[in-house]
């Protein structure tokens, strides 16, 4: 029996998860982490990752490397997405990541972190062999895949990301109605256009995954402390999250995070977030959002363990 882990270092979060293989080819998760550290944050105006962004991510790289070599020998995957794919530093990252805390970074295009999160999201979901459409709100980008019998028909990259939609249209909490009403316009636009793109066949199934809609299905039935297992497969409509929302708007930053299932960090994002949500399953009609909280951690294991066999 060995160990895989993988580290997906994203636009908003660092995540880790370390799975043992089992003699009979299953996996069992031993540990996972993870970290809100805005490493994307300014994209979109400065073009470049910042230098305190970079250091509070490379200090939890050097975290995660620590607790990997407690459980040597094994496998590590660690995958960039967005903000370092689209930095003018991105060298100067990789090469620190590299040298300060040993961790070796695949940028990897929007296409493979599609194709591995659509691993991730559909492992240990039953159910499935079903006309689906899942997405991935991460902090600078969306991921949008059309999958039939667990097999990929079509997919689209977006610039949809959490941290990109605030600084763009929310400056004010609670919300201000005419910054919430530009920021649904300019979703609806551009959702049609994913809709366009993704025309193959209707959806029977809508999946999300990542922190927006775990921390919906969090506040939906209020699970505190977080309980991966209590959220994994569960459901949520629309007037919920619609409900969820409306709520959310009317809150100061300080009032969601009372509410101890917003994690420190998302407080600000969750509006932009979970408007994406609401329009996302209103241009597709779906009326039902069901949740996976395994995604592109869990499709680099996956995918690693394929190429060890």
């Amino acid at each position: 029996m060995t160990c895989i882990a993988s580290i997906d270092i994203g636009t908003n979060t660092v995540r880790l998860v370390i799975f043992q293989t089992e003699l009979t080819g299953g996996l069992t998760q031993l540990y996972q982490a993870m970290a809100i550290t805005r490493l994307g944050e300014g994209m979109d105006t400065k073009k470049r990752l910042l230098d305190a962004r970079m250091d509070e991510t490379i200090s939890k790289l050097i975290e995660f490397r620590k607790k990997c070599r407690e459980f040597e020998p094994l496998t590590i995957r660690a995958v960039a997405t967005s903000a370092v794919r689209e930095s003018s530093n991105q060298q100067e990252f990789v090469s620190r990541a590299k040298i300060e805390a040993d961790v070796k970074i695949e940028v990897i295009p929007w296409e493979q972190e599609a194709g591995l999160m659509i691993k991730g999201v559909l492992w240990r979901l039953p159910n499935t062999e079903k006309d689906i459409l899942a997405f991935d709100i991460g902090g600078g980008s969306t991921e949008f895949i059309l999958a039939r019998d667990r097999k990929i028909i079509s997919a689209f990259g977006t610039l949809l990301g959490s941290i990109r939609l605030t600084e763009k249209f929310i400056s004010r909490h609670p919300i201000d109605i005419s910054e919430y009403k530009l920021l649904e316009v300019f979703l609806r636009r551009e959702l049609r256009e994913v809709k366009n793109k993704l025309s193959d066949f209707p959806p029977e199934l809508l999946l999300g995954t990542a922190g927006t809609v775990t921390t919906l299905a969090a506040i939906d039935e209020n699970i505190y402390p977080y309980d991966s297992e209590k959220v994994h497969g569960k459901s949520i409509t629309f007037k919920r999250v619609e409900e969820i929302l409306e709520t959310l708007k009317r809150k100061s930053l300080d009032e969601r995070l009372a509410m101890r299932t917003i994690e420190k960090g998302r407080e600000d994002l969750i509006i932009a977030g979970g408007a994406l949500t609401l329009e996302i399953m209103r241009i597709f009609n779906c009326k039902l959002l069901t949740i996976s909280d395994y995604g592109l951690r869990e499709g680099l294991v996956l995918d690693a363990l394929n190429q060890e066999c």
